[in-house]
């Protein structure tokens, strides 16, 4: 009696095992799908990342909103040339012509070849409202010297009118 009942337990737990051996491989395909999906998603969150610093690198200067007058172009510029005009050393270079569209300014910069950290910080520098452009950059044994466009955008009148129109 004792046998027959060991091997009916043993079978038993066979079958048992064997049920438990599918629904652990049917779990295991559906946590692999879940993972799969997660995965993908994540990739895609990446990307989204990626898109979004080359946006607020390289677009969203262009979202900031320009001066309505060329009164208010220049402020700028002056503002600009002034706030930074000792600590890089800033002279006149060409003062504020205008285009079409813009209005420039054009620096000339002198800085020691010697204070790393300021020359960084030059280099780094941003002009919000507008553009920066360096037109030269020459090294000499002391210092680094040469000359810098501001470029402000601003609205025209005309189209100002026209754009009321609208």
């Amino acid at each position: 009696m004792k046998k027959i009942i060991l091997i009916s337990a043993n079978i038993i737990l066979v079958i048992f095992l064997y049920f438990l051996n599918i629904w652990y491989e049917d779990e295991d395909v559906k946590i692999r799908q879940i993972n799969k999906s997660y995965t993908e998603n994540i990739r895609k969150l990446d990307k989204l990342a990626k898109i979004n610093r080359w946006i607020s690198e390289n677009v969203k200067q262009n979202f900031i909103p320009f001066p309505d007058s060329a009164q208010n172009a220049d402020l700028k510029l002056i503002s600009f040339f002034d706030t930074y005009a000792t600590k890089y050393s800033f002279q006149v270079q060409k003062f504020i012509y205008k285009d079409k569209y813009a209005h420039f300014l054009n620096i000339k910069y002198t800085l020691p070849r010697s204070n790393y950290t300021k020359l960084v910080q030059f280099m780094k520098q941003k002009y919000k409202s507008g553009y920066k452009m360096l037109q030269s950059f020459n090294v000499d044994k002391d210092t680094l010297q040469g000359e810098l466009i501001i470029i402000q955008p601003y609205l025209l009148e005309e189209k100002k009118k026209k754009k009321g129109k609208k």
